[in-house]
């Protein structure tokens, strides 16, 4: 009996206690790049987050600017985002790899459109579909297009524009989160930041090169110069200027974080410490009850999922509980993906989590707390009666 009260308890706490709507499917996760630079982020002369590297290789190849990145979640633990080898859907926690953690990568924030609370679940299906439509697009290494469309590639904050735009959000009309426009452009009044800097490297024969970089605050792309971006055909044309050339624009991810268009979001799912991109294919062994049988498609793992996201994440001790899971579950379930008949054991010990598990998702945590008090009491009493009418 004292076993059975025990379960009853942490039952009741992990169900009931704490509340809280679990991340949403559509959030917007966004961080910084290495040693916490962001592009537009509060720059400085000290701290010039709007200088762009002298080397293009950096920028073109190795991605080193410091612009950031940005990802779209999509439930379950998992995220679609535009990376070097085109639109993937990933582990959350590859958000920030931790190798990017040791390099000072940080965590910004998620952010979801400000009327999310009006979008109907119909709506956010299909935002989901529209990004699992990206899928397998190339990344737009040049920055010749940036929000696509699929034939034409992605960056990352590109493709989660272009979805949002493109989802089926007010009868299929889209949601803008980041009006449409140039940083600076003659046609109209834009706000933003400048930043004169001098490009001065093995690319430039090490001569000053003094050219102009911006930070768009309200529009979706600013422009930037640098004296090979010709040359290599880099950034998207637009706006002829007085010497017959057009102006060449990068849409910044901290440009769509700071929009009014959106709102913050507690962020209670793992984003970080993941060990790179998703390209293994067994990495579902890392989670036990996966492991146990066989796949994370299996059924029984869907209902212990469904139990996860409804009780365990909107519940403080819940979440506490999901975390040590995913913390302490990788050796353990690396040994029973490889063992048969330590997979035959998992499933054995975990038929009754099951039967609770699915008992709740079918009739709710009263009724099914209900029964876990009263049936066991009702195949007490035979034996109760039994006891009290044998003779002594």
């Amino acid at each position: 009996m004292k076993k059975l009260t025990m379960i009853i308890v942490l039952f009741v706490v992990v169900v009931f206690t704490g509340s809280g709507a679990a991340l949403e499917r559509g959030a917007i996760l966004y961080h910084t790049s290495e040693d916490g630079k962001m592009y537009g982020k509060t720059p400085t002369p000290a701290n010039p987050e709007l200088e762009l590297p002298c080397s293009l290789t950096q920028i073109v190849i190795l991605r080193e600017f410091g612009s950031g990145h940005v990802a779209l979640y999509i439930g379950n633990e998992r995220i679609i985002h535009a990376v070097r080898d085109g639109v993937v859907e990933d582990d959350s926690r590859n958000f920030i790899p931790q190798s990017d953690l040791d390099n000072g990568y940080q965590y910004v924030g998620a952010k979801v459109p400000a009327n999310y609370a009006t979008w109907t679940d119909t709506e956010k299906d299909q935002l989901i579909l529209k990004a699992r439509e990206q899928l397998g697009a190339d990344y737009d290494l040049q920055f010749r297009h940036q929000k696509g469309p699929y034939s034409d590639g992605f960056t990352c904050v590109g493709l989660v524009e272009y979805v949002y735009e493109q989802s089926g959000y007010n009868g299929g009309a889209g949601y803008n989160i980041t009006l449409d426009g140039y940083y600076p452009d003659n046609a109209s009044i834009r706000s933003g930041k400048t930043y004169v800097q001098t490009y001065n490297c093995a690319e430039t024969a090490y001569h000053d090169d003094d050219r102009t970089n911006t930070f768009s605050e309200d529009v979706e792309f600013s422009r930037f110069e640098h004296p090979l971006a010709a040359t290599l055909n880099v950034g998207l044309l637009h706006d002829e200027n007085s010497d017959g050339d057009n102006e060449r624009y990068i849409f910044f991810p901290y440009t769509q974080y700071i929009q009014t268009t959106t709102t913050a979001v507690t962020t209670d799912v793992p984003v970080s410490g993941g060990s790179g991109p998703d390209d293994d294919k067994n990495w579902w062994e890392c989670f036990i009850v996966s492991a146990a049988y066989g796949s994370p498609l299996h059924p029984h793992v869907t209902t212990f999922r469904s139990f996860r996201d409804r009780y365990l994440r909107t519940s403080s001790v819940g979440r506490m509980i999901v975390g040590t899971y995913y913390k302490y579950s990788p050796p353990l379930a690396r040994f029973i993906s490889k063992h048969p008949w330590a997979r035959l054991a998992a499933r054995i010990v975990l038929l009754p989590v099951l039967a609770v598990t699915y008992v709740t998702l079918q009739i709710g945590p009263v009724l099914s707390l209900a029964a876990i008090v009263f049936i066991p009491a009702l195949l007490f009493i035979p034996v109760y009666v039994y006891r009290r009418r044998r003779p002594a």
